[in-house]
């Protein structure tokens, strides 16, 4: 098992792209991996014959033997003597993925069906061909929106005590809520949802942020009304969306030069700061399936048509879940959106191993002086930051804040400096 993200102790394996016995050829796919933030195909390493030792549907910590590849069917039937038991579990399991003909079910989604008392013919209303874990989980949120009556199949505080999900036979368990974690004194009908694989992963980051970051915060606000405007005829140009997200992207990258400080990390000692090149910055995307903070790579050097198609690939990838580990790593900063009308106001949380995180209200319209005893209309924003402080103090944090609400502020210059 490949070790793919720094946050998860296991991963599960989800699914073999080779059969049991199948020829693996190096550098195609051999299985698929789904960590807490993304589904992920990893390639064979070698051409050979697949041995598989791991069952599709389990977790595994990073390191564990999933399966063997052997140089010809001599050595494979070798080993199948060794080990004779060894990867039929798999090809039990690896055989029940697919479910009736147009709909394939693979086995983790099946597992977390079974296991949530959710019928399978139910996956057939997310209209997709092969229905993930993930997609069960949307599933089950959407379930457990509406509360249909008869269809609730969110985990009550009796069934969980009792090890059943609602009503449903005592052999289907509810492994996902311990039964310690439901107050004995709950009225019946109480509704215990089970975190999504994604959501557990966002409740562990912010707790160890919370823990481990003496954090600050500092806010200004930017008149975005010329920005938005010259951001329409960018739009134009570039094929693709810019926004106040896009903006902004492109001015914080081209802060990474004048504001080093922020796009820093503390070393694990705590004695001294590490700064790789470049301006990586995070991104948050919460659609209804999780949220995702892809990555933006080397944005200080991309251009604002470059950003923003960037940008617009990241949210059809939200929408989908359809991110890979690659796209979710090595942020050097972030920025969190609140962009909904009516959000003024946002703190972020600061990702372990960043210094600083940006956060971006929507844009409000604001009557203010026109210098001619009138008013006119204006464009407002609020754009703050949280900062690590054992790495950056509030004069390094206004810096990069004015810096960025400046160039925001003049629409010639924030082109003329993303190229």
């Amino acid at each position: 098992m490949p070790k793919l993200n720094s946050n998860d102790a296991v991963h599960l394996l989800a699914a073999w792209a080779v059969a049991d016995g199948g020829r693996a050829v190096a550098g195609e796919p051999l299985l698929e991996v789904e960590t807490s933030k993304a589904l992920e195909e990893v390639a064979a390493p070698a051409d050979g014959l697949l041995e598989q030792v791991a069952e599709p549907g389990r977790e595994y910590p990073p390191g564990a033997l999933l399966a063997r590849l052997h140089a010809d069917e001599e050595a494979l039937a070798a080993a199948r003597g060794r080990t004779a038991a060894g990867p039929e579990p798999a090809r039990a399991a690896a055989g029940a993925g697919a479910a009736a003909p147009g709909l394939v079910v693979t086995q983790p989604a099946r597992a977390l069906l079974a296991e949530l008392g959710i019928p399978e013919s139910r996956a057939r209303e997310l209209g997709v061909p092969v229905v993930r874990r993930a997609d069960v989980e949307r599933l089950a949120a959407g379930i457990a929106g509406t509360g249909r009556p008869g269809e609730d199949h969110g985990v009550s505080a009796r069934s969980a005590r009792a090890g059943t999900i609602d009503g449903s036979s005592p052999s289907v368990p509810a492994p996902a809520v311990a039964a310690d974690a439901v107050p004995a004194d709950d009225p019946p009908g109480t509704v215990v949802t089970p975190l999504t694989r994604v959501q557990r992963a966002v409740a562990a980051t912010v707790t160890v942020s919370h823990r481990t970051v003496p954090a600050a915060f500092t806010v200004v606000e930017a008149d975005l009304t010329d920005a938005l405007a010259a951001g329409r005829e960018l739009s134009a140009a570039a094929g693709s969306l810019v926004g106040p997200a896009e903006l902004t992207l492109a001015a914080l990258a081209a802060r990474r030069e004048h504001d080093p400080a922020c796009f820093a990390s503390l070393t694990p000692d705590g004695t001294a700061t590490r700064l790789l090149p470049g301006a990586h910055i995070g991104v948050t995307f919460d659609v209804g399936a999780g949220l995702y903070v892809p990555v933006v790579r080397d944005a200080d050097r991309a251009g604002l048509g470059e950003i923003s198609r960037t940008v617009m690939k990241f949210r059809m990838a939200a929408l989908r879940g359809a991110f890979r580990e690659s796209d979710l790593n090595g942020a050097n900063i972030t920025l969190t959106l609140h962009t909904e009308p009516g959000v003024v106001f946002a703190v972020p949380v600061v990702f372990p191993g960043q210094a600083c995180a940006l956060s971006l209200a929507a844009p409000r319209a604001v009557a203010v002086p026109d210098g001619a005893g009138g008013f006119r209309e204006r464009s407002l924003v609020q754009l703050g930051a949280a900062y690590d402080h054992r790495l950056v103090n509030g004069r390094d944090v206004t810096a990069l804040l004015t810096g960025v609400r400046d160039l925001l502020q003049d629409p010639a210059r924030l082109a003329e400096a993303t190229g």
